[in-house]
């Protein structure tokens, strides 16, 4: 549902799936930590490939960069930057805000 509210909201489709992956690779990040933190397996399990995994999408990723005449390589590269990007902040500001559970 979110990923589809994305899409509405945000008219051109290679920005769209770049905030998508954006967002679910800092949604996946902070989660990681907390469950790192907190030890709970089963939701992990669920909130990390389940939901994180349906909001971000390669497989859109790639599409564009074939079909689109928008820089396709340059779709790639950016994608995959900046999701990396926010993973690694997301991972030093979760582990600073994010208490280990004793």
């Amino acid at each position: 549902m979110l990923r589809w509210f994305l899409s509405l909201t945000i008219d051109n489709s290679q920005l769209g799936t770049l905030s998508a992956n954006v967002l679910g690779c800092a949604l996946a990040a902070f989660l990681l930590v907390l469950m790192e933190r907190h030890g709970n397996k089963e939701l992990r399990l669920l909130l990390l490939p389940g939901f994180c995994g349906g909001l971000t999408t390669f497989s859109a990723v790639m599409f564009q960069s074939v079909a689109s005449n928008n820089g396709g390589a340059l779709n790639v590269v950016t994608n995959v930057l900046a999701c990396l990007a926010v993973v690694v902040i997301t991972i030093a500001v979760s582990r600073k805000i994010i208490s280990v559970k004793l």
